[in-house]
């Protein structure tokens, strides 16, 4: 397939583009189409508004294994405090279009929402505010510690925050990452018109890239 390099963290995820597309469902080239995450996780609409969905829960499920009564528990009990976190976050911009003050908030996650899953809660939260929330996992972790130097997830969470920040505002990395990523959008809503057509987020397309290097 046609290649444009996607860097991440200050070097070029091996065959990126190639491997988003493969998870996304899309043709690739080393074979036929496969089926990933995409399908259960991303797939599958979530309005950008504050009120965190049961559905929101269970398709996190697809990308992060097993979810305890406690977890499923932590996301009725904190439903209104999640939705507060939310409100302050705007949907219909990207990472690097928000102000400091939104940085910081997100990067408040664990400490606003320690007895949680850092891993789990981002992936749910994800769904929300796709542009501005990032998914976190060890994957994301290990691939981001030469920047970040931290290793345990809730510590290292602030400063992947910030440190997507930093790429996204680099207007080199916003050009290559659009002129990647955007004719996919073509691809994966194919019936909709170029006005009405999501916006593949930046942000998962990087998560996919890393995680998807090693299979």
């Amino acid at each position: 397939m046609d290649e444009f390099p996607i860097a991440a963290a200050g070097r070029v995820v091996p065959g990126a583009l190639d491997n988003i597309r493969r998870y996304c469902g899309l043709a690739w080239s080393g074979g036929s189409p496969e089926c990933w995450g995409w399908r259960y996780y991303d797939a599958v609409e979530s309005a950008h508004d504050e009120a965190v969905t049961p559905v929101d829960v269970l398709c996190a499920s697809a990308v992060h294994s097993g979810l305890s009564r406690s977890d499923l528990a932590f996301f009725e009990d904190r439903r209104r405090s999640l939705a507060a976190f939310l409100a302050k976050i705007p949907p219909d911009r990207r990472l690097w279009e928000v102000p400091e003050e939104v940085v910081d908030h997100v990067a408040d996650l664990t400490a606003l929402f320690p007895e949680a899953s850092v891993a789990l809660v981002s992936k749910v939260l994800h769904r929300k505010r796709p542009h501005v929330i990032p998914l976190l996992d060890r994957h994301i972790v290990d691939w981001y510690r030469p920047v970040t130097g931290k290793r345990a997830m809730a510590e290292a969470w602030g400063p992947i925050v910030r440190a997507l920040r930093a790429e996204e505002t680099d207007g080199e990395t916003r050009l290559l990452r659009a002129i990647a990523l955007t004719p996919l959008e073509k691809e994966l809503w194919p019936f909709r018109q170029e006005d009405e057509r999501p916006r593949l987020s930046w942000i998962r397309a990087v998560d996919i890239a890393v995680w998807m290097a090693s299979r």
